[in-house]
């Protein structure tokens, strides 16, 4: 994820706020002086009302202008805080720190080419202005300019080197990139600047996890606790935490982190600790109950609470860990994976009635299909649209089945009108709020084919043949290189050749499906 270089962004402003720019504060004398006192102070109400009262006096007033346009922003205001800093450019255009606060507001405001815009206009009036060359190159590679996006942040750097956030950034870039060696570079470059840089280490373990570097990577990956935007908070348990130690007759409580797909992605590790003699309470989503409890009935399943409950808070627990700590020490290396074909157990009963319903008395493969992840940060990159779909309507024999989480009757609609095959939806099951019926239904295929999303950690849980189906910045779980995944053998990956190319994603099913 990109650092827009939130750190320097606030010295930024913090210099803009004292910075006169040319401005008139002669004219407003006392006011604009009190005002400045509350701002940096913390005082952001009062600032405003002063930076107004001062305007009011007078509305030439260059610096009152850009002041109040950081404290507007700073207050979240972004369209005040565009106007104040428009205000103040049409005063007086020539301020590079001006165009750079009006660049920051736009890009928040998710404007990005007229963000690009201010930030050009910032290096233009001063060329080695590295926050601004950091801001601009952001923006770039998000309008899909990836090699000027990578010229401009090495002009940043040429002009900072020590912007550590701008290492991380062009990290990022490298990483997208596929070019995982120079990724790793960067980002231990941006560490070696600032030991402490949270993100640049959770970067920097994502690169070394999809390289297969395992070891190094589990290791890096405990920062993700420090990240401004990780998902998860730590929680509060007395226990101390799980290193590694022997757990032969120790209790361990195993808590999830992060969102559903996560949760069952790290529960593969849970049957190691049991298989070591481990006692393991396992918290979970409360959505898990039914399908960890029958998975695992060795542990003791219990539903994240806040306040934790009473079960997961007893002095009679050893240790307790989070479960994407569990890697480091039981997955170092790719000959760690066990020889284990699955690790979670539906509900038989349902399985078996589900898969009469669907066949109807037919001789037909199920397959279960679903094409879109939720991700809010990279979801549109992993998804794909049902219409892309249509080549393997062309296969004779199979019925296919919805398995994709959330609201598809339009979409689905569509696809059928377009190429006369049905897609049974169950309205009986909701994805999203019974995982056990979800659970069952995915086991009730024969073959499972989705893009990177819950729906495949379920499937590859439960042992189900799965074809996955990947963009070209694959998830570190999926690794970089190859067709098999050491966490689910029932996986079979497919992925692009290039940013955005579904159809040759689609000719290799469509292949593998006839063969």
């Amino acid at each position: 994820m990109a650092d827009s270089g939130s750190r320097k962004e606030r010295r930024q402003r913090k210099k803009l706020a004292r910075k006169s720019g040319g401005g008139r504060a002669a004219d407003v004398g006392a006011v604009l002086q009190d005002a400045l006192a509350h701002h940096q102070a913390g005082r952001l109400a009062e600032a405003e009302q002063a930076y107004r009262q001062a305007l009011s006096q007078d509305p030439g007033a260059f610096v009152a202008h850009v002041n109040l346009g950081v404290v507007l922003q700073d207050q979240g205001r972004l369209e005040d805080a565009a106007e104040s800093f428009g205000n103040a450019l049409a005063i007086d255009s020539s301020v590079a720190e001006v165009h750079y606060g009006l660049g920051l507001v736009l890009r928040d405001r998710g404007e990005t080419a007229d963000a690009a815009g201010a930030f050009r206009r910032a290096t233009d009036i001063k060329p080695d202005y590295a926050e601004a060359l950091n801001g601009l190159a952001i923006a770039l590679e998000k309008q899909g300019h990836r090699e000027e996006a990578a010229a401009t942040f090495e002009r940043a750097l040429a002009a900072d080197p020590g912007f550590a956030e701008a290492h991380n950034n062009l990290g990022n870039l490298h990483h997208r990139q596929g070019s995982l060696e120079d990724a790793m570079a960067a980002f231990r470059r941006a560490i070696e600047i600032n030991p402490e840089y949270a993100e640049a280490h959770r970067n920097l373990s994502h690169v070394l996890l999809l390289a297969g570097r395992l070891d190094e990577g589990w290791k890096e990956f405990q920062w993700r606790w420090r990240c401004r935007d990780f998902p998860s908070a730590t929680r509060p348990f007395p226990q101390p935490p799980w290193t590694g130690e022997p757990v032969d007759g120790r209790t361990v409580l195993v808590w999830g982190e992060q969102g559903i797909g996560d949760e069952v992605h790290f529960a593969a590790m849970v049957p190691d600790l049991i298989d070591a003699g481990a006692r393991v309470v396992l918290e979970c989503e409360h959505r898990l109950v039914p399908l960890f409890g029958r998975s695992f009935p060795e542990a003791k399943c219990v539903a994240l609470e806040n306040p934790p409950a009473a079960e997961t808070m007893g002095g009679d627990i050893d240790f307790q860990v989070p479960s994407g700590n569990l890697g480091q020490w039981l997955r170092p290396g790719l000959d760690s994976f066990p020889a284990r074909e699955a690790y979670l157990v539906a509900d038989e009963s349902r399985v078996a009635a589900l898969k009469d319903q669907y066949r109807d008395a037919t001789g037909d493969r199920l397959v279960g299909i679903a094409w879109i992840s939720k991700n809010p940060e990279i979801g549109k990159d992993k998804s794909m649209a049902l219409k892309d779909w249509r080549p393997l309507t062309e296969i004779g024999g199979i019925r296919f089945v919805d398995l994709q989480y959330g609201d598809t009757a339009i979409e689905r609609a569509g696809f059928e009108k377009e190429t006369g095959t049905p897609i049974i939806h169950d309205d009986g099951i909701d994805q999203m709020a019974d995982m056990d019926a979800f659970a069952a239904q995915v086991a009730a295929m024969d073959l499972v084919i989705s893009v990177s999303n819950t729906t495949v950690h379920v499937s590859g849980g439960l042992g189900v043949p799965t074809l996955v189906l990947l963009n070209t910045l694959p998830l570190c779980v999926w690794m970089a290189e190859g067709e098999d995944s050491p966490w689910y053998p029932s996986i079979r990956l497919f992925r692009q050749a290039q940013a955005g190319e579904w159809a040759g994603v689609i000719a290799r099913v469509a292949a593998a499906l006839e063969g």
